[in-house]
């Protein structure tokens, strides 16, 4: 899928995208975010970000999408609202 970033692109927006295509499943105590059933066995879901520069930033100078999406890739998952990390597959 691709992801046209704005200036009112927020993490909450990405999740929602994601949800799309994606499902949560546990897996022994961890809880993963992976591509759903439904687009096949062995399926993965590549992000195109574009215009990744244009969310404004926050009162501490960050934008906070560009850092959702390096924990993303760094750490491979990110904490939900609920307080669990969540891995990505």
């Amino acid at each position: 899928t691709s992801l046209n970033f704005s200036s009112r692109t927020t993490p909450a927006i990405i999740l929602k995208v994601f949800q799309q295509y994606c499902s949560y499943v546990r897996r022994g105590k961890d809880v993963v975010l992976e591509p759903s059933e439904s687009l096949g066995a062995s399926s993965w879901l590549v992000v195109f970000c574009d215009e990744i520069n244009l969310p404004e930033e926050d009162m501490y100078g960050t934008q906070r999408v560009i850092m959702f999406m390096r924990q993303l890739v760094e750490q491979g998952g990110f904490w939900r609202d609920d307080n669990v990390w969540v891995k990505i597959d």
